[in-house]
């Protein structure tokens, strides 16, 4: 079923997807390789497609987002030599044809997939790896033991009963921040707190969004005044006019009011700081500034100055089907910004733990690269868009500490 919330929140969305099966509660307490007492309240089970062999390039063809999806499929015995895979979805349970494109290599493409891009892998060679740093994400039910961030958790915890499998949402975009091989801050502590799974609409989401960032709070009032959350990563956002929207708004307020930067889909109207995604090829190198371009740009309230832009697209991400699985999304989208840009907050205080929303936005634009304008949009040619340079952030982070 395809996730509502998201759905309606950002209107670029990751993904959407059909899940079946349960998984049975079991609270654990685990020491981890961190300094931190594991709390994870429950271990749901993967998601599973269900999905066998392809007979027909239709079976796999999302007519309403232009789109194939090959999560889980065989298509051994396909021609895919004639098909333009542009748009596409695909994970290590994808059983792969010999005949396919011109210039679609699957390995070179997990390998870029896997890099966040723009000299993080540098930093992280420095060791400026959020270590320490206590971090929270709300997001959809998680695959909370997957070996990209298993040994992160610190809290995980569901807001309601939820009896479904891993949310197809919340595994990938949590590796974005954290993953050991894939993430922007792979040693920052997590607190998680799942919200949604996938037959939650709209309204209920939206007051288990605000329970949810209540729940954070109370979290961070027990741990010790040195160590608090930074940072609140929640890739998703809210119809302003729902009447369950203030009590999100308050709820953040609260947080805010704690030194945690709440990065949202509505951070243009919470702090008033503008973000945006770039786009990559999946046979580019992520490293390389040239790989990018801008093929839309939503503004948010019409009022942007400066927009930080990141990578989002063709990433190789924690799956949800599995443990040690992953998923590979040609095209991102706002989900995929925000974790990334936490993950940069996280550094950033590793480096400075007394860094602000307010300063590290201002580095991070007076430090970023401008794209080149026959790599932009008709609509974002006017704005003064910085695609961020987390090498020179950091740098620039040391200096003014």
């Amino acid at each position: 079923m395809k996730n509502k919330i998201i759905g309606m929140v950002l209107a670029i969305v990751l993904i959407s997807t059909a899940v079946t099966g349960c998984k049975q509660d079991n609270d654990t307490l685990s020491k981890a390789e961190n300094n931190f007492e594991q709390k994870i309240q429950v271990y749901p089970e993967p998601l599973n497609y269900n999905r066998g062999k392809i007979t027909d390039i239709s079976e796999i063809f999302d007519e309403q987002r232009n789109r194939y999806d090959l999560r889980s499929y065989d298509a051994f015995d396909m021609d895919f030599t004639q098909i333009e895979l542009r748009n596409f979805i695909f994970d290590s349970q994808t059983i792969w044809p010999e005949k396919l494109p011109v210039n679609f290599d699957v390995e070179t493409i997990i390998k870029y997939g896997k890099q966040p891009g723009l000299g993080i892998d540098y930093l992280h060679k420095e060791n400026i790896t959020g270590k320490g740093v206590n971090v929270g994400i709300i997001d959809g039910r998680l695959l909370a033991d997957h070996e990209e961030f298993k040994d992160n958790i610190a809290v995980y915890e569901e807001i309601f009963d939820m009896d479904s499998p891993a949310h197809y949402h919340g595994t990938p975009i949590t590796s974005i921040l954290c993953g050991k091989n894939v993430g922007v801050a792979p040693d920052a502590n997590i607190y998680y707190i799942a919200y949604l799974e996938e037959d939650t609409d709209y309204e209920e989401g939206y007051v288990h969004l605000a329970n949810a960032i209540e729940r954070i709070l109370e979290i961070n009032k027990d741990l010790p005044e040195d160590d608090k959350i930074k940072v609140l990563s929640i890739s998703s956002g809210w119809n302003p006019e729902s009447k369950n929207a203030e009590a999100i708004y308050n709820a953040i307020e609260k947080a805010e009011a704690e030194n945690i930067f709440v990065i949202t889909a509505r951070l243009f109207e919470t702090h008033k700081l503008f973000f945006n995604g770039v786009n990559r090829d999946p046979m580019y190198d992520p490293e390389k500034i040239e790989s990018y371009y801008l093929k839309y740009y939503v503004e948010g309230d019409g009022t942007a100055e400066d927009i930080l832009l990141t990578p989002m697209d063709a990433r190789w991400l924690a799956s949800p089907t599995g443990k040690d699985e992953y998923v590979m999304y040609s095209n991102g989208a706002w989900s995929m910004v925000i974790p990334y840009i936490s993950g940069l907050y996280t550094l950033a205080c590793e480096v400075d733990p007394d860094m602000t929303p307010e300063k590290f936005w201002d580095m991070a634009i007076s430090t970023g690269d401008s794209l080149d304008e026959d790599k932009r949009d008709d609509a974002s040619k006017e704005k003064n868009m910085k695609i961020v340079n987390p090498v020179k952030l950091i740098s620039e982070v040391k200096s003014k500490k």
